[in-house]
C-alpha cells in the first residue's frame, strides 16, 4: 500500500432513513452514535453522531453518522462539512430509494469525491436479488463522478463484509491529500453546548490550520474574540488539533446564547465576512424552475442562511445549460472563501436546486450580460497568480494578509508571490505589501508629466513642492506614492532639493518670450542702485506677465541677480558690489552713519536699509555707533 498522504480521515455515513447506517456505524466502530435521547425513543438519528475508531496503517479516522429524513437534510449537509469520503448505506430488502439520489447530488455538489456503496441487511436477501440490486446501484453511481464505485454487501449483526469495507476505506484513504496545517485555523462549528464548571463548548471537524490551548480565535457571525481554554479529540484532553481532526474546543468570552451551529472559528482577521458571493452554480438534474432575484435557502459548511439567487444571463435557472455563473446575495453575512462548496435548496416545497463553488466571496454588483459571465469565469479559471494580479489590480497595494483573505490561498499565497516577484510583475512596497509593476510604472510616468507640466507653468520656480506633488495622487495609496517617488529620484527621473522637486536636467529661467522685457527690468534695477524703486512698481512697468511678478522676484534673489533690501525693494547684485567698493575705499576701516553718507551721496531713506544689509550680509558688524569691516568686498 502506498503512503497515505492524511493521517486523519472523516468517513460521512449517509443513506434513507431505517437503511441501517447507525447499526453499520457501530460494528465499525464499536460505538453507538444515537446518544440523544429523542435519538433513541425515535430510534432515528437527528443530529450527526460521531464516532472516532482506527482505520488502520496509523489512520485515524471518525465517522459521521448523518441523518437521512427529508426533514434533517439541513443536518445531513451540516454533517457533510470537513468529509473526506462517504459510505452510501443502502437497505437489500428496501433498495436504492428517491432520496438516495438527492443525497448524491448533494455529496456531489459538495467536492466529495471518494464513495463506496454498504448495502446493510445483505442477510435478509437471496444472493439472485443481490446481482440484481449490484446492478441497479452501479447504474445510479454511474451517473456520477465518483472515483470508486465499489458495491459491498454487509450486514452489521453478523458482521459480514465489515473487515472488506474497513480495507476498502482504507485503500480509499489513498486518495485523500493531507490537510493544509500551515495556513489559518478554521472551524465551522456543528454543534454548541455548555458543561457545568467548564462553560462553553464548541466542536466541528478542523477544515485549515491548527489551533493549541490559549490561542485567541475570532468567532463570525458577531465579531467576537473568545480564548480556547481546553481542547479534545475523540473524547481526550490534548493541547493541539489540526486540520482534518474532529474537535471539541472549551471557549472562554462568549455564553452559549451567542453561538451556534453554523458559527465559524478562526484565526483572527484571516477571513472576510460577506454576504455577496459570486458562485458557480451546477443544477440539480429534476429540480424545479428557479426565477431570477428568487429567495433560496443557502447552506456552506455549517451554516444555513437565506438570500436570493442573481443570475446575469437568464431569467430562470431552466434556461441555457445547467450552470450558471451567478451571485448570491444573503440576508445575513457568512464566512467564505475562494473555492468553498455550498448547497443551494428551495424553501418550499423543499428540495435541492443545486451547488458548487465560492469564485470570489467579496462579489460586487455587475450588470446582466455575458460580459459579466466572461468575467466571473475568468475569475474561476485563472491561476493563483492571476487572482492575486487582478485584486492588486483593483487594490493597488495589499498587505499579504488581506491578499491571503482575498484570494483564499493563504497557505500557498508566499509562494505565488515569489514566483510574480522573480517574474517582475510585482514589486514590494514595504515588508508584506505588494503593488503591480505596471502601477509603479503608471504613476512614475504620471509623475514626471506632472514635474513637466509644473516647470511649463512655472519655468522660474526651482520645482515642485513635494507635498502638492503627493496630493494630486490621491486616488493612489499614500505608501505607494511615497515609495514610486523615492524610486524616481534614486533611478534619476527627478530630483529633490529640501521639498522641492524636479526634473533632473531641469533649469530656472526667463521663458524666451519675455527675455527683452526681463533684461529691461534687470537694466533699470541696475541703473536705481541702491535708490531703486519699489519692485512692484518696477515690475508694473515692464510690461512682464502679472502671474509671473513674485515667480520674477523670488528668481532674481534665487540666482543672485539681486538682493532684497527692505520690504518690498531689491538691488542689483552689481550695483551693490559697486557702492561696497565705493564705501570700503571711502571708509576703509570703520565709518559712521553720516560717513556713509557723505561717500554714498544718498538720502538716509535708501543710505539706512543698505547699512542694515550690509550687517545681514557679514560684511559689516556695529560697536560704538560706528561700523567695522569684518571682510573686504570682491
Amino acid at each position: 500500500m502506498s503512503v497515505i498522504g492524511a493521517q486523519h480521515i472523516t468517513i460521512g455515513v449517509a443513506g434513507h432513513i431505517d437503511h441501517g447506517k447507525t447499526a453499520l456505524t457501530k460494528a465499525l466502530s464499536g460505538m453507538d452514535t444515537d446518544t440523544l435521547k429523542e435519538e433513541k425513543e425515535r430510534g432515528m438519528t437527528i443530529e450527526p453522531g460521531i464516532a472516532p475508531f482506527h482505520l488502520g496503517n496509523g489512520v485515524r479516522a471518525v465517522i459521521i453518522d448523518v441523518p437521512g429524513h427529508e426533514r434533517f437534510i439541513r443536518q445531513m449537509i451540516a454533517g457533510s462539512a470537513g468529509i473526506d469520503m462517504v459510505i452510501l448505506v443502502i437497505a437489500a430488502d428496501e433498495g436504492v430509494m428517491p432520496q438516495t439520489v438527492e443525497h448524491l447530488e448533494i455529496l456531489q455538489f459538495l467536492g466529495i469525491t471518494n464513495l463506496v456503496c454498504a448495502v446493510s441487511k445483505a442477510d435478509k436477501v437471496d444472493e439472485e436479488w443481490k446481482a440484481m440490486l449490484s446492478d441497479e446501484i452501479i447504474e445510479m453511481l454511474n451517473r456520477f463522478s465518483f472515483h470508486d464505485r465499489s458495491v459491498l454487501f454487509t450486514d452489521s449483526l453478523s458482521r459480514t463484509g465489515m473487515e472488506e469495507l474497513r480495507l476498502k476505506l482504507l485503500e480509499m484513504a489513498e486518495n485523500v491529500s493531507a490537510k493544509n496545517e500551515r495556513g489559518p485555523f478554521r472551524l465551522p462549528i456543528d454543534h454548541a453546548f455548555t458543561i457545568p464548571g467548564q462553560g462553553t463548548v464548541v466542536r466541528g471537524t478542523v477544515l485549515e490550520g491548527s489551533v493549541s490551548a490559549g490561542d485567541s480565535l475570532q468567532l463570525e457571525p458577531g465579531g467576537a474574540f473568545v480564548k480556547v481554554r481546553q481542547l479534545q479529540i475523540h473524547n481526550e484532553q490534548v493541547d493541539h488539533a489540526q486540520a482534518g481532526q474532529r474537535a471539541a474546543l472549551n471557549i472562554a468570552g462568549i455564553k452559549l446564547n451567542d453561538v451556534k451551529r453554523g458559527h465559524v472559528l478562526f484565526s483572527p482577521g484571516a477571513y472576510h465576512v460577506t454576504d455577496t458571493l459570486d458562485i458557480m452554480l451546477r443544477f440539480s438534474r429534476n429540480h424545479r424552475k428557479i426565477k431570477q432575484r428568487q429567495w433560496i435557502k443557502f447552506y456552506i459548511g455549517t451554516t444555513e442562511v437565506m438570500g436570493r439567487i442573481v443570475f446575469f444571463d437568464r431569467n430562470d435557472s431552466t434556461e441555457k445549460e445547467s450552470e450558471a455563473y451567478c451571485q448570491i446575495r444573503l440576508i445575513h453575512p457568512v464566512t467564505a472563501k475562494r473555492g468553498d462548496r455550498f448547497i443551494v435548496r428551495r424553501p418550499s416545497p423543499e428540495e435541492t436546486v443545486g451547488g458548487g463553488e465560492v469564485i470570489d466571496p467579496n462579489g460586487e454588483k455587475y450588470r446582466f450580460g455575458e460580459d459579466t459571465v466572461a468575467f466571473l469565469r475568468e475569475k474561476k479559471e485563472g491561476s493563483p497568480e492571476e487572482w492575486i494580479l487582478r485584486h492588486l489590480r483593483s487594490y493597488q497595494l495589499l498587505h499579504a494578509e488581506e491578499m491571503a483573505k482575498l484570494t483564499g490561498i493563504p497557505a500557498a499565497l508566499s509562494h505565488h508571490l515569489q514566483r510574480l516577484l522573480a517574474e517582475n510583475q510585482i514589486v514590494e512596497v514595504s515588508p508584506e505589501q505588494y503593488t503591480l509593476v505596471e502601477s509603479v510604472t503608471e504613476i512614475k510616468n504620471k509623475m514626471v508629466e506632472e514635474a513637466d507640466q509644473f516647470h511649463r507653468h512655472s519655468p522660474l520656480r526651482e520645482g515642485m513642492d513635494k507635498a502638492e506633488l503627493l496630493q494630486r495622487f490621491q486616488g493612489y495609496p499614500v505608501l505607494l506614492n511615497e515609495f514610486v517617488l523615492k524610486q524616481l529620484i534614486h533611478e534619476g527621473g527627478l530630483r529633490q532639493k529640501q521639498n522641492m522637486i524636479a526634473r533632473v536636467d531641469f533649469k530656472p529661467g526667463i521663458p524666451e518670450q519675455w527675455r527683452g522685457r526681463y533684461r529691461q527690468l534687470e537694466k533699470k534695477l541696475y541703473q536705481q542702485g541702491m535708490e531703486s524703486e519699489p519692485f512692484d512698481r518696477l515690475y508694473a512697468l515692464t510690461g512682464l506677465p502679472k502671474c509671473l511678478h513674485l515667480d520674477i522676484l523670488s528668481y532674481m534673489r534665487r540666482s543672485g541677480q539681486a538682493v532684497q533690501v527692505g520690504e518690498n525693494r531689491l538691488i542689483h547684485s552689481k550695483a551693490l558690489k559697486t557702492h561696497l567698493r565705493t564705501l570700503k575705499e571711502g571708509c576703509p576701516s570703520s565709518f559712521s552713519i553720516q560717513e556713509a553718507k557723505t561717500v554714498l551721496n544718498t538720502s538716509r531713506k535708501f543710505l539706512i536699509p543698505f547699512l542694515e544689509l550690509l550687517d545681514q550680509l557679514g560684511f559689516t558688524e556695529r560697536a560704538d555707533g560706528q561700523r567695522r569691516w569684518k571682510k573686504t568686498p570682491e
